[in-house]
């Protein structure tokens, strides 16, 4: 029986590296990349970029630990150990997917969410506010089948154009309706019923047709 060889490729040696603890004292922008100079405990600065691990944007006074290969002339802020400044703000890089089982995101005061365009996609999702808001230039809702249920509703609307195919509509106490004018085009025929009916005008009542029946 023949034995099987495998190959293995020898690992090159690691590259030696330090590490230095280091204060951020000034930072610029050089081709869409943040360039931080690092001041060290023996006053000398140094060139570094935020490593790709390192979440958090460094700022100006920060106490970070940074790692340098010998002889090398770039070093990587690994992470902050101290920081001043009261606002975090936390660099995923360009293209980054947060995978989770269970993710919450919860904050003391507020959550803000901005972007030019933001997608909400999901099997079931529910909303609970004791206060809310929604405020757009344009929106549009489609829905195959809605339910809206209110204690009580108001609303305010300068235009109100509605294209419906029937309206069903059940009203157990009174319905008012106080207008300038009411004008209804019926192309069908028209039906009213009640018990007591009561037409009221102060100055003037038409009726006009080719046929009228009454009693």
């Amino acid at each position: 029986m023949k034995n099987n060889l495998q190959l293995v490729k020898k690992v090159s040696a690691p590259i030696p590296a330090e590490l230095y603890c280091g204060k951020v004292i000034a930072l610029e922008e050089i081709a869409n990349q943040l360039h931080y100079s690092v001041q060290l405990s023996d006053n000398s600065v140094v060139n570094a970029l935020k490593a790709e691990s390192c979440f958090l944007l460094p700022a100006i006074d920060d106490l970070i630990l940074l790692s340098s290969e010998i002889n090398g002339e770039l070093a990587y802020i690994l992470q902050i150990l101290n920081r001043t400044a009261s606002e975090n703000v936390v660099d995923l890089g360009q293209e980054v997917s947060l995978r989770a089982n269970n993710l919450k995101l919860e904050a003391q005061k507020a959550i803000n969410v901005e972007a030019p365009e933001v997608n909400l996609t999901g099997l079931t999702g529910t909303a609970k506010f004791s206060h809310s808001k929604l405020l757009s230039n344009w929106s549009e809702i489609r829905t195959g089948k809605s339910l809206f249920i209110a204690e009580s509703a108001e609303k305010i609307i300068n235009t109100v154009t509605e294209k419906i195919v029937n309206i069903f509509k059940t009203i157990e106490g009174v319905e008012f309706t106080k207008a300038n004018r009411i004008r209804t085009l019926v192309t069908g025929r028209l039906f009213y019923k009640a018990r007591h009916v009561t037409l009221n005008a102060e100055e003037e009542v038409g009726i006009d047709g080719k046929k009228i029946n009454m009693g």
